[in-house]
């Protein structure tokens, strides 16, 4: 039964594009890292806006990868369900846009904070405008965990700030601002009232390889087998429970 564990990876897959490719093999650099199989199942926007939240029901992680995503509100509304649901959660480049929407809105209640998602005409492809910059992590975060030191090289084409009042609202509403750069600007967030729901303005794909595979990736997998875990030991217990009734009933 704890032989392997699903991901979803959301988004509306095309080989035509780099970071698409990047993914699949970011997860296939896991494989060997870990003592169970690694099934990633594409899930694109489409399906999502259809059966959305049993699109997701069979699966114990999500990864949120690059656009552009021929529904995009409803990657918002899926984010807002998994956030909701507690289900182990990464986005990373270009999708941290995604994340802060759900956190404004779902999270503060603003309504007019929502930027122009329709246009994603552009092809994202992960080897332009990319630099190595050296990203600071806060000790007590879940993405330090992932990593074990307080600084990681990593490549991002994105820069951040946000207003001082926004930061302390969000903060106030389980928001860590856990990574940032020499210019202070924002590299990284988490739901800390989740147990792994990370947002990178930096792409981890690049730094991936077979004999060291990114942090963040394996940290992913590793709390979407502890979900599986739990679920089955839930399961198991309530089983034990209603066969001791049965027997008491016997009796």
């Amino acid at each position: 039964m704890l032989k392997s564990v699903k991901i979803a990876i959301i988004g509306d897959y095309n080989f035509k594009i780099p970071s698409h490719l990047h993914t699949n093999a970011a997860f296939r650099h896991c494989e060997n890292h870990f003592d169970f199989s690694i099934n990633t199942f594409w899930v694109n926007s489409g399906d999502l806006k259809e059966s959305l939240p049993n699109a997701l029901s069979n699966y114990t992680g999500v990864y949120l990868a690059n656009g552009p995503y021929k529904e995009p509100y409803t990657i918002l509304k899926a984010i807002e369900h998994i956030r909701e649901q507690n289900i182990p959660f990464l986005a990373v480049d270009k999708t941290y846009k995604f994340v802060l929407i759900d956190l404004f809105e779902n999270v503060l209640g603003f309504s007019s904070v929502k930027p122009d998602v329709d246009k994603q005409n552009e092809k994202l492809n992960i080897q332009n405008l990319y630099e190595q910059k050296l990203i600071y992590f806060d000790e007590d975060c879940t993405i330090h965990d992932c990593y074990g030191r307080r600084t990681s090289y990593e490549y991002s084409g994105e820069k951040f700030q946000l207003d001082p009042n926004f930061a302390h609202e969000l903060k106030e509403k389980g928001v860590n601002f856990c990574g940032s750069d020499d210019d202070q600007n924002l590299q990284a967030i988490e739901y800390s009232r989740n147990d792994f729901f990370v947002s990178a303005m930096f792409n981890p794909l690049v730094n991936s390889t077979e004999d060291m595979p990114h942090p963040l990736i394996t940290g992913l997998i590793s709390h979407a087998m502890e979900v599986k875990k739990k679920s089955l030991s839930i399961a198991e217990d309530q089983l034990d429970s209603s066969t001791t009734g049965y027997q008491h009933q016997m009796v």
